[in-house]
């Protein structure tokens, strides 16, 4: 008798480990960080980078994305490249006041026209830098395939280039 109660007990434990078993080792997909957009995103010590893509209609080509200081001091991003047309190191600097929320190519700002080289389906590589945090970014490059960046790509004929 002992035995029938143990071995049912039993069965009804695995079935419900067995059918419920996925839940202990699943992790929660909402805490799995990850770039909500098509662009790359990077965190330094205090300024956030947000959806860096490289846009180009085979003739001009632009970086957009934004660029976020949630801190109480001004910060300085600083973005260095390859320039493929002169293949040698550029930087260009960016200094972003407390709370503020700098837009290339969105939002009515301009895109930064820089010279990365590659062709839409392409990922350049650009370097962010906030003091003494820096990280190399893969930047997808982008066409008008994609609606939403279409008015954007159309407004790099009048982007003029940038100088450093």
């Amino acid at each position: 008798m002992a035995i029938r109660k143990f071995v049912a007990v039993a069965i009804a434990a695995s079935v419900l480990l067995g059918t419920a078993g996925c839940t202990f080792t699943s992790p929660v997909a909402s805490k799995i960080d990850y770039a909500p957009a098509d662009g790359s995103q990077a965190d330094l010590e205090t300024v956030k980078v947000r959806n860096f893509v490289y846009l180009t209609n085979g003739t001009v080509s632009a970086l957009a994305g934004s660029i976020i200081n949630p801190g109480l001091e001004a910060k300085t991003l600083t973005i260095a490249y390859t320039d493929s047309a002169l293949n040698e190191l550029k930087q260009v600097s960016f200094t972003v006041n407390p709370g503020q929320k700098l837009d290339l190519g969105f939002n009515g700002g301009q895109a930064l026209a820089i010279n990365l080289g590659g062709k839409a389906g392409d990922v350049v590589t650009i370097k962010v830098t906030e003091g003494s945090s820096s990280q190399d970014l893969n930047v997808p490059v982008l066409d008008d395939t994609f609606d939403f960046y279409k008015p954007i790509i159309d407004s790099l004929e009048t982007v003029a280039p940038s100088v450093n």
